[in-house]
């Protein structure tokens, strides 16, 4: 916990700190120019507190004592210092406004103004954001940074296409299998089991497709655990953090040696919410959200090797060989090239699996 702490600490710094840098380097100057512009500053700044504050409506799915939900709220204190509480965040966790998909429509309606979402979310409004997560490809962080690095700004450009500003990207860890009461060594192993599958995902139903006998549960993030404690679910793709945050590190006694995917999400607000802010309060907003954004990747790929080694001292790790791994790639590629078929534009996917070798 006091990591946890020291860590949250060191993001708040590290995003007021900017500015603090920012303002000393201009009262240095010593100019007739920068003492104009210091007063007008500071009349701005006082007519706008003597207005009504903004108030930014932010939807997520995460556990407000997570991780996840410490940095979102390292992010409001940020916010609220740095415009001097003329804008402020409403953030709401643990899914109080739905799933991902009602969040996206509520947003379009102006419910809500923003979202902390996960590539499911994303897609929602851009389908295209996904093939980032295709099955087996950026199965490491390095991969997916080339992946996208080359390609963030056609997603962005998408999502503003249909409204939506994706201020930051969010890591969310690497993903594994885990399952309770069996070892998983090859894909077979599953058949007749009970798999999670997140609802509104169209990547895994195709990869319990490609290998046939599997009927997946679908359920949303919250109905996970009680699915776990009563064995309507043995089985989860996840990254180590979620198993340890969400509490299903309890119900889980294997983990299997591959890597899924490394899996990641976003902040995403109407474009029409930012634009409603004054220019110079809407660009101190964006400059706190992608210094937080930085910050929370740092440290979110950190946390995830951690939870990963924490949870699974007290499992049974399946070391692969190479004909099993290989089982596993292939059922990937499988699912890859259905895809590519039906669902993601092929130049698309030749892009992605070109950064994930």
């Amino acid at each position: 916990m006091a990591k946890h702490l020291l860590r949250h600490s060191a993001i708040a710094s590290e995003v007021l700190g900017g500015a603090m840098r920012r303002a000393r380097r201009w009262a240095a100057r010593g100019t007739c120019a920068a003492a104009a512009a210091a007063t007008a500053l500071t009349l701005s700044f006082t007519c706008a507190t003597a207005k009504a504050a903004t108030t930014l409506r932010v939807a997520t799915l995460v556990p407000q004592a997570s991780s996840w939900g410490r940095i979102l709220q390292t992010w409001d204190k940020a916010v609220a210092e740095k415009t001097h509480d003329v804008v402020k965040l409403d953030i709401y966790y643990n899914a109080v406004q739905g799933m991902e998909d009602s969040m996206v429509a509520k947003m379009r309606t102006g419910q809500l103004d923003g979202a902390v979402v996960s590539s499911v979310g994303l897609a929602d409004i851009y389908k295209n954001v996904l093939a980032l997560q295709l099955p087996g490809v950026l199965t490491t962080w390095e991969k997916l940074d080339r992946a996208r690095g080359a390609l963030g700004a056609e997603l962005k450009a998408g999502l503003a296409n249909n409204g939506f500003s994706l201020l930051s990207w969010a890591d969310l860890g690497v993903v594994r299998p885990f399952s309770t009461g069996y070892a998983v060594r090859r894909p077979s192993d599953l058949k007749n089991r009970h798999p999670l599958l997140f609802r509104d995902d169209p990547i895994l139903p195709m990869l319990y497709q490609s290998l046939g006998g599997v009927v997946p549960r679908p359920l949303s993030v919250g109905e996970v655990l009680p699915a776990l404690q009563s064995g309507g679910v043995d089985f989860v793709f996840a990254p180590g953090l979620a198993v340890e945050q969400l509490q299903w590190a309890q119900h889980l006694d294997h983990v299997t040696d591959w890597t899924l995917v490394c899996v990641i999400g976003g902040t995403v607000f109407r474009t029409a919410s930012l634009d409603a802010l004054p220019s110079d309060l809407r660009e101190t907003f964006l400059d706190i959200q992608r210094r937080v954004g930085e910050a929370q990747n740092r440290m979110v790929r950190k946390d995830d090797q951690s939870a990963f080694s924490r949870v699974t001292k007290k499992m049974t790790v399946q070391q692969l060989d190479a004909s099993e791994k290989d089982t596993w790639d292939k059922l990937a590629q499988e699912a890859v090239r259905k895809l590519a078929q039906s669902t993601f534009p092929r130049e698309l996917v030749d892009q992605v699996l070109a950064y994930g070798k």
